[in-house]
This record gives C-alpha cells, structure tokens and sequence, in this order.
C-alpha cells in the first residue's frame, strides 16, 4: 500500500515499487479548520499548503504557519517529511509546531496523540522514516507573522564582479569548489 496525500510528489515513491502495490489517495481528506481564538488549526493530510495558506489568511491577516513556498504541496508528505520552509529560521519545521494529530493504526483504532504516545508521534512527525499507520489529520500551531511585508528584487548585473572575485580565491578554494 502507497498512502499519496493530494499534492504531488517529487521523488516519486508514490507511484512506483519492485513489488504490486495499490495506492490510497487521501486527496478528499483536504479539510482546514482555523481557530484564531485557539491559535491552532486541524488540517487534514490531503489538503495542499495553498490551502492551509489561504484559510488561515481568510481569518487573519497576522497569523501564518511555517511550511513550505509551493502551494501544491501535500500536506500529508510534507509534515511528515519535516516540513522545510521560508519562516523556519524563527519558528523551526513544520513539524516542530504540530501539537497533535489523528491516525488510523494497524488495528483500525483512530488514535490522537494521547493514545499513541509520543513515540508513535514523534515518527510521524518526521521523526519515521516508515509507515506506522495511516494519518488523518494534523492540529497546527499557528504563528505570529506581520500584517504587511515588503518583498522586493535586484535585477543587478553581478557577472562581472562574481569573475573578480572568482580570480581573487585561492587555488586551493577553487580546487574544491
């Protein structure tokens, strides 16, 4: 069984094996429930960050999550993965602000994190590199973020000084790189 969570997949695993293999698409499990008053939201694992994203921003314009920048990820694959994006300088991993989730074990029992242990949540929370069951849905830990940010670009022309400075390192350093 491959377990493919609603956004795409960029090694691929979830469409390929030695062995037949079927595959349970969770991409209708794509609920975002936010609760500004609690500062967290469940978010199921087929949801895309697009749309944790954009439910968040439909309560508040200051609060955010920390995951990644494309929009078509799967949130299933990428919590569980660790959750690498652009605001984990200051609040760490995706994983490291979810404070509860729901799974479905081997015995057809939906456990949250009280009655799966912190064992069973650390590893699928990025701390797994195996299938322990199958997650239903994340609770999230929302996160303070400016209600307006500024974003801009440099189109400047750089080759000339990166060749400058590329003259100027040692051989040694050159070698290496």
């Amino acid at each position: 069984m491959k377990i493919r969570s609603g956004g795409h997949d960029y090694e691929g695993v979830s469409y390929v094996s030695d062995v037949p293999f079927f595959i349970l698409d969770m991409f209708n499990f794509r609920s975002v429930n936010v609760s500004i008053e609690n500062k967290t939201a469940w978010v199921q694992v087929g949801a895309i960050l697009g749309e944790v994203y954009y439910r968040i921003a439909e309560k508040s314009n200051v609060h955010g999550f920390t995951a990644g920048v494309c929009p078509t990820v799967g949130v299933g694959g990428h919590f569980s993965g660790g959750g690498y994006g652009n605001m984990m300088q200051k609040y760490g991993l995706s994983v490291d602000n979810i404070i509860d989730a729901q799974i479905i074990d081997v015995n057809d029992r939906i456990l949250d994190r009280a009655s799966m242990g912190e064992d069973l949540f650390w590893a699928i929370t990025g701390g797994g590199g195996s299938s322990f069951g199958v997650v239903l849905a994340y609770k999230i830990k929302l996160v303070r973020v400016p209600s307006r940010v500024t974003v801009f670009r440099s189109h400047k022309n750089l080759r000339g000084k990166l060749d400058e400075y590329r003259l100027q390192l040692p051989a040694s350093c050159r070698q290496v790189a």
